[in-house]
């Protein structure tokens, strides 16, 4: 279905939900999908696709994080008219199809000098940190497990709310802060037994670390380091025409 999406020329490897949200994105460009009207279901569009839901789901939940999607519920997901107001951002957040967070740890911490270096603190202040721990399931399948560092100066406390949230929508729903500046890392590992446990996968095997960082005027608000199953991802041929 994705030979749209591929060049000509030497192995890549390549995100199999990257290439379902080019899919989408190409969809939305051409007015394929239009707001008032709910997109195909989960199910249907992952079949025609030939994915899993867990990847369709991971490529629609990053155009929500962007704006150009909704999800509503009982409805379905929809197409944005506009930007994503915060309160669409809490609606579209619960009821999800098969979703399900599992909270590992949260705590307010002073130990440890990793915490305090993710979020450009000084270490010799021991000033408190929040730090979530949680484990992302798609139909009782572990897709993610991410490690949340919060400043407090941001988030000053922490409560059953979040848990539930991604991070775009903590920093928007949770804060009144508008200037957000989001980097990412990506990075291929071999998995080690703690994470491995988790995820449910052998060790060893390939999963893939992304760490975010999200920032206002320089001084960073939110860091998180999560990893995902190698089999979320893909080896292709590509090829490019010159």
């Amino acid at each position: 279905m994705f030979h749209k999406c591929r060049d000509e020329g030497g192995v890549v490897m390549q995100k199999k939900y990257l290439a379902v949200k080019e899919y989408l994105l190409e969809q939305i460009n051409s007015g394929a999908y239009q707001p008032d009207e709910p997109i195909p279901p989960e199910r249907e569009m992952a079949a025609m696709l030939g994915v899993n839901r867990m990847t369709l789901r991971r490529a629609v939940e990053e155009l929500m994080y962007e704006g150009l999607l909704i999800r509503k519920k009982g409805s379905g997901t929809f197409l944005t008219k506009g930007k994503v107001s915060k309160q669409e951002l809490i609606t579209a957040a619960g009821g999800q199809e098969g979703a399900s967070i599992k909270i590992i740890s949260c705590k307010k911490c002073t130990e440890g000098n990793y915490g305090y270096k993710a979020l450009q603190l000084d270490p010799q202040e021991r000033k408190p940190y929040w730090r979530i721990r949680r484990v992302r399931y798609m139909d009782m399948v572990p897709y993610a497990y991410e490690d949340i560092y919060m400043n407090t100066d941001f988030f000053e406390t922490i409560d059953s709310s979040f848990y539930n949230l991604g991070l775009q929508q903590i920093v928007k729903t949770k804060t009144e802060v508008e200037d957000i500046d989001l980097s990412a890392q990506v990075e291929a590992l071999l998995c080690l037994h703690n994470t491995a446990v988790l995820l449910n996968v052998r060790i060893d095997s390939p999963i893939l670390q992304i760490k975010s960082t999200f920032e206002s005027k320089g001084k960073v608000m939110m860091f998180c380091r999560s990893y995902h199953p190698g089999d979320s991802y893909s080896y292709s041929s590509m090829k490019h025409r010159i």
